[in-house]
């Protein structure tokens, strides 16, 4: 006999029940409430379902599924799916095309909506010039009064001012529709050679500063210890690298950090589908990466699987955020070469030879910050497509 339908109350009710199995660690007695929740409509139900298939919680990876969750959360204008409806459309997860004005779209009706974190994305995207200040002010101080952390760091760092009008939707959207300027879009600088083999390349200027800092205020909660690939092919913590790193996987990477990972794809001249996530690195005094190679080691027998499965990791590129600090140098000692830039400055450099073999003299060192604290944007770029690498 069919079950009938939930009503509106009782899927809240399941909806809430899912919650409580989760946190009383009952992952299947939660998808079945979820399932029933969603099932009647219910869009932070869809909503969260669409989260638990993305990663594969209480069951497999499913991206079809939960593209498909989300969109019919977003349908019922629910603001928190459609900011992530926007990050995944931007990402083309799941195959689908990269529309970054269907993004922005997205990213208008969450703001009007009240979404904060919709709101300090156009913020962002907003380029900070006098013209826009208003705007871009108006922005952030409408996310920072709900209590959204980047929001409020970066509304801090504002220029004093009276306290503006709130914001007017929907008599400002057109404005903020028409200040929107993706990073991607825009011109590359003009790369400097720096050394012709291995190639490295400067990039002055590849991320503006307020890019650099929404970087490092997106990362920072997610910091943890980093970890290398040790001779039985695992990675674990290892006194060779003692700094901190944070990955930007699929369901971190939001509309801003895509369309910052493409532009760093483009600085490599690679194609964005070769590319591991984007990865935020800090250095706190005396914290260092010991000379290494970024190529996995064909020859070592623990690393097949992953070369096989994911190929060669053939350039990386590593963006400075921030300044502040003393030495903290990225350093080539094969070649007698170090370097430092300045906030937004990138260097990319190839791992591997002309003829694909693996190129020993990039090998390379994150030098220890003697004073302050560095942060560095970093990006992997394989021989092969990523799909499904970084969910």
């Amino acid at each position: 006999m069919p079950t009938e339908p939930l009503n509106a109350a009782h899927a809240e009710r399941a909806f809430h029940e899912a919650q409580a199995r989760v946190r009383a660690g009952d992952a299947a007695g939660a998808l079945r409430a979820l399932d029933a929740a969603a099932g009647a409509g219910h869009a932070p139900a869809l909503l969260q379902r669409g989260i638990w298939r993305l990663i594969g919680l209480a069951g497999p990876v499913d991206l079809p599924a939960a593209l498909a969750d989300v969109q019919a959360a977003a349908e019922r204008a629910h603001a928190p799916a459609l900011t992530l409806q926007a990050q995944l459309v931007a990402a083309g997860a799941a195959g689908q095309a990269r529309d970054f004005a269907a993004v922005r779209e997205r990213l208008l009706q969450a703001a009007q909506a009240g979404e904060p974190r919709a709101a300090v994305q156009l913020a962002v995207l907003i380029p900070a010039t006098p013209a826009h200040a208003a705007l871009r002010a108006a922005l952030l101080r409408a996310a920072a009064a709900t209590g959204e952390p980047v929001a409020r760091a970066l509304f801090e760092r504002l220029p004093p001012a009276p306290p503006g009008p709130p914001l007017a939707w929907p008599a400002l959207r057109g404005a903020v529709q028409e200040a929107v300027a993706w990073p991607h879009e825009r011109p590359l600088p003009p790369a400097e050679l720096r050394h012709a083999q291995p190639r490295i390349q400067a990039l002055p200027g590849l991320l503006s500063a307020d890019e650099c800092l929404y970087v490092v205020l997106k990362g920072l909660p997610l910091l943890r210890p980093a970890r290398v690939v040790g001779v039985d092919g695992r990675a674990a913590v290892d006194p060779m690298r003692s700094n901190d790193t944070a990955k930007f996987g699929l369901l971190e990477a939001d509309a801003v950090l895509q369309s910052l990972d493409l532009r760093v794809c483009a600085a490599l001249g690679q194609p964005a589908s070769h590319g591991e996530g984007l990865a935020l690195l800090r250095y706190q005094p005396g914290q260092q990466y010991l000379p290494h190679c970024d190529w996995i080691d064909p020859a070592r027998e623990a690393t097949q699987a992953d070369l096989l499965r994911w190929g060669q990791r053939i350039a990386t590129a590593v963006v400075y955020l921030n300044d502040g600090f003393e030495g903290g140098h990225t350093a080539f000692p094969e070649l007698g070469l170090a370097f430092r830039g300045n906030v937004g400055d990138a260097f990319t450099w190839d791992n591997v030879r002309p003829d694909g073999t693996v190129e020993p003299r990039s090998l390379h060192a994150g030098r220890p910050p003697l004073s302050g604290v560095k942060f560095l944007l970093s990006k992997w770029m394989r021989d092969r497509d990523q799909a499904f690498h970084d969910t």
